[in-house]
């Protein structure tokens, strides 16, 4: 007993010490990056580009379920993630040197083909470790463990891209706020750019091979040989009821949350006027509002389930984007409320996305259940993000307010998103608990008692 919870300990800090550094490749090359976007800005891209550069980041989880495939045959996993993993990251300086090794009008699709060619690699070790740190971490702390590691994780990633973005921004024409004290301090101009976001995209390749040398120490367990043939290790989890429901709420969300997703930080950019710097700071809110809230997220999800957190996140996720209605470059200032609501929801996500599936898998096939969950729901972003760029709306006047075709995108995601509490209700997970009995005991103290709507609440699982 001692000896397990010694490895438990050891797993613990050495994936939050790992995590670190692999966070801080997410922040500067990884899907969602900032810098990314700075890249595709320089390189003049439109509407089409952007909704390309998302709909890679999901592309790469249709690549996931050849995680399962990678590791057949090997009782251990750790050699492979860590193989495919350097794969991967050693491709990220290519994302610099492409403005500077290519013409103008071949660096932007360059840029794309490296992009999705590290992100389809690195899902394959993604789905790996999912399998590897489930057969670590015990389900009953699984919340917990997610909760704190990605509170750490957010805090360091966030300090390194401030950093980077301060650097970034003395570049910009003009430099303004913490940019241009860089610029006058250093004698930057812009012609530096270009070498400045090689500079970048080298930091973030030499840091990812970083994290997996940390990542070697890692304890692992030899698990059980799968006997299956191939064929029926992929197919058992669709034969699953419960997973189908799953895959299918999935989906519903995530076409929900691809609607304009392309363009929250092009918005920042082009409309609000945003510098890098400025953009980071409502990251920095954002993840300020992630870890002061994840850890009661976690106990939530260990007390309560992952769909009663995932209901509430939901809610919340529904009400946020609507903010984005009522901002110009003279109300920007609102943002920093959104900011600290959209961390809270989106830690919750996180933690509800690598837990619930986890949760729904038979134990020794959570591997090819979350290669195929994420795969499933990769595909159906990549619907919504494409479908946005492709078919982008026209300027919308609503209730007095003038929506840019941005923000119309933006009130369309925020009505499908509510909608996404439909499939989930009819998920069973084992162990969950009705929404409204966790508001009764969150909201007074199990003291007061008011009857919730239950239809539209009800769990799957009634008690």
């Amino acid at each position: 007993m001692q000896a397990k919870q010694s490895e438990l300990r050891r797993t613990f800090r050495i994936s939050i010490t790992e995590g670190v550094f692999s966070q801080v490749y997410g922040s500067l090359a990884g899907p969602g990056s900032a810098f990314l976007t700075r890249l595709l800005v320089f390189l003049g891209a439109g509407p089409l580009h952007f909704s390309l550069l998302s709909a890679i980041g999901q592309v790469s989880m249709l690549f996931q379920p050849l995680g399962i495939i990678a590791g057949r045959g090997s009782t251990l996993k750790k050699q492979r993630v860590i193989g495919w993993a350097a794969a991967g990251r050693s491709l990220t300086p290519l994302l610099g040197l492409a403005p500077l090794l290519l013409p103008r009008s071949l660096a932007l699709p360059g840029v794309l083909i490296v992009f999705f060619l590290i992100t389809s690699i690195l899902a394959v070790s993604t789905n790996m470790w999912m399998g590897w740190i489930a057969h670590m971490v015990p389900r009953k702390i699984r919340g917990r463990f997610f909760a704190k590691r990605n509170a750490v994780l957010m805090t360091f990633g966030l300090i390194v891209s401030f950093a980077f973005g301060m650097w970034l921004d003395a570049y910009a024409t003009p430099p303004t706020g913490a940019g241009a004290v860089v610029a006058g301090l250093f004698g930057l101009s812009p012609d530096g750019l270009p070498n400045a976001l090689l500079a970048t995209f080298v930091t973030a390749g030499i840091l990812g091979i970083a994290g997996l040398v940390i990542l070697r120490r890692q304890p692992e367990r030899m698990e059980p040989e799968n006997s299956d043939t191939l064929k029926s290790t992929v197919l058992e989890p669709l034969k699953d009821r419960n997973f189908r429901k799953l895959c299918f709420f999935g989906a519903w969300w995530m076409m929900a949350v691809g609607v304009g997703a392309p363009f929250w930080q092009p918005f920042m950019i082009q409309i609000l006027g945003m510098g890098l710097v400025e953009m980071l700071l409502y990251g920095a809110v954002s993840t300020a509002g992630a870890v002061l809230t994840l850890k009661y997220w976690g106990r939530l999800i260990d007390r309560y389930g992952n769909k009663s957190a995932m209901k509430l996140a939901i809610i919340a996720g529904t009400f946020i984007p609507l903010v984005w209605l009522f901002v110009t470059r003279e109300t920007r200032w609102l943002l920093v409320f959104e900011a600290a609501a959209s961390g809270s929801m989106w830690g919750c996500v996180g933690v509800v996305t690598a837990n619930l599936v986890l949760a729904v898998a038979p134990k020794g096939r959570e591997q090819a259940y979350s290669g195929l969950y994420s795969a499933v729901c990769g595909l159906a972003m990549i619907f919504t993000m494409l479908a946005s760029g492709v078919f982008m709306p026209e300027p919308l006047r609503i209730l007095g307010l003038s929506l840019h075709p941005m923000q119309v995108l933006f009130l369309a995601s925020s009505v499908a998103r509510l909608s996404a509490e439909i499939p989930l209700k009819f998920v069973e997970e084992p162990d969950s608990v009705e929404v409204s009995v966790v508001l009764r005991r969150l909201l007074f103290w199990n003291k007061v008692r008011f009857p919730m709507p239950r239809v539209f609440f009800r769990s799957g699982k009634d008690r």
